[in-house]
């Protein structure tokens, strides 16, 4: 089955809202595409098929992808960029050395803060519609300009899409935010590095209040190296040496270089504590992203809306046989007589009644005798129900039973049909329209609703 990437999801909606007529040819080819298939699984192949045929000329979705090899070209740029001038402006030219405690609170300190920031920005669900961050609204603003979606009408339709949909979007720019903290922890250990081929530069710490200072440095050196201090000892300063460092007020000259276990502690810190953290977040974010894509199940009301007027029509001409074993629920004792409606769940509805029920909703009482009467019916359940009788709350609440005792991937059909003179006919253009905002509220991927006719 071909696989959704954000590109096709950005022509699907670019598609969509561009209003492509369907034709019986398109039609077919989605019937076949989603031929064996049920539920999402039939929708993600259906409309994939779809969009084969309503791509538009000139697809938002390869601007998108132009986009976004712009901003990664831009990230790591600007990553690299800003990890290298801050070692830059760590080093005092004066003196030839850098402050390892300015080093460790500017280098990796504040990366972990903005860490924990983003962390309890997310755990109170502290989002805007844009993205996890305003770093995260900054590139969907520049996504959105570069892709001419000035108004951000695709951008739109796809956050509105359903929470898949937006998740695969907020996550990809979730990735680029850690991409910029990866290429930042790179460019902080190339300028070390280079700093210290090239200028044999010193390092040392300063403080007013020694035993606090040091004390708190040695504490934090001992922390930090836990990760690597018994396989490399050489990258961990002792307590000689962060004696030995310490820039006194009546120093005055270029320090000398070194020592060797400062600089490779500052680079065995940053690769452990900065870049591989990122790292592994960016690994995530991408996955997340992914898996965010894989899931969609296009239960938008929109998308309800094209998949019904893809298949609904078809499901006469559908060959297979019917599905056996189907439960009739009859909500509200509408009073239609199952030999009326029979050739319709045949022909129509592609089903099989194996029982007959009239039921407001399940009460406790009756969840056992449900729970019989559905373990008969592997076919699903049709609800049966009059179009001028829709009560939201009574019928969310059938539902949630249904779905407790048959599980969630049984299907749902609510059939939907007035009485006159005890034969069905069909409902009104409003009352389907009703009907289908309901059935479209509960996004239930194996939920649908059909009008007698």
């Amino acid at each position: 089955m071909p696989r959704w990437t954000l590109e096709n999801l950005v022509d699907f909606e670019q598609a969509l809202d561009a209003g492509f007529k369907v034709s019986p040819a398109v039609k077919s080819e989605v019937r076949a595409a989603a031929h064996g298939l049920d539920g999402t699984a039939a929708r993600r192949a259906g409309l994939r098929a779809w969009l084969e045929a309503a791509r538009e000329p000139v697809p938002a979705g390869r601007r998108y992808l132009i986009a976004e090899t712009l901003l990664r070209a831009l990230v790591i740029a600007m990553g690299w960029a800003l990890g290298a001038n801050v070692v830059r402006f760590l080093v005092d030219e004066k003196i030839g050395g850098m402050n390892v405690v300015h080093y460790l609170a500017l280098g990796l300190g504040s990366q972990w803060l903005v860490l924990a920031v983003a962390v309890a920005a997310w755990l109170f669900r502290r989002r805007s519609a844009s993205g996890f961050t305003g770093v995260q609204a900054a590139m969907g603003g520049f996504l959105r300009k570069v892709t001419k979606d000035h108004e951000g009408k695709l951008w739109a339709r796809i956050m509105d899409g359903g929470p898949f949909p937006k998740a695969a979007l907020l996550w990809r720019l979730a990735s680029f935010a850690q991409m910029f903290g990866v290429w930042f922890n790179i460019g902080i250990i190339s300028m070390l590095g280079a700093f210290v081929l090239t200028k044999n530069i010193g390092f040392h710490w300063e403080t007013t209040t020694e035993e606090t200072m040091r004390e708190s440095l040695a504490a934090t050196v001992r922390f930090l190296s836990l990760p690597w201090a018994a396989v490399f000892p050489e990258a961990v300063p002792d307590a000689a040496t962060i004696d030995a460092t310490r820039l006194l007020p009546a120093g005055s000259g270029t320090l000398p270089p070194g020592p060797a276990s400062w600089w490779l502690f500052l680079l065995m810190a940053t690769v452990v504590w900065g870049l591989l953290p990122r790292f592994f977040l960016w690994m995530a974010a991408g996955f997340a992203s992914r898996r965010a894509l894989a899931s969609i199940d296009f239960q938008a009301r929109h998308h309800r809306a094209l998949w019904r007027e893809l298949t609904g029509v078809d499901r006469a001409e559908n060959d297979e046989k019917p599905l056996d074993g189907v439960l009739v629920l009859d909500v509200g004792g509408s009073g239609f007589l199952p030999d009326v409606l029979r050739p319709f769940l045949l022909q129509k509805l592609r089903v099989h009644p194996a029982s007959w029920h009239t039921t407001a909703v399940l009460d406790p009482g009756a969840e056992g005798e449900a729970a019989a009467a559905l373990a008969q019916a592997p076919a699903g359940v049709v609800l049966l129900a009059e179009g001028w009788a829709l009560s939201p709350a009574r019928m969310s609440a059938l539902h949630s039973q249904i779905r407790r005792v048959a599980g969630n991937t049984v299907p749902v059909k609510f059939l939907v049909a007035n009485e006159t003179g005890g034969s069905p006919v069909q409902v009104a253009a409003e009352e389907m329209a009703q009907w289908e905002r309901f059935v479209d509220s509960l996004r239930d991927p194996h939920a649908e609703v059909y009008f007698y006719a």
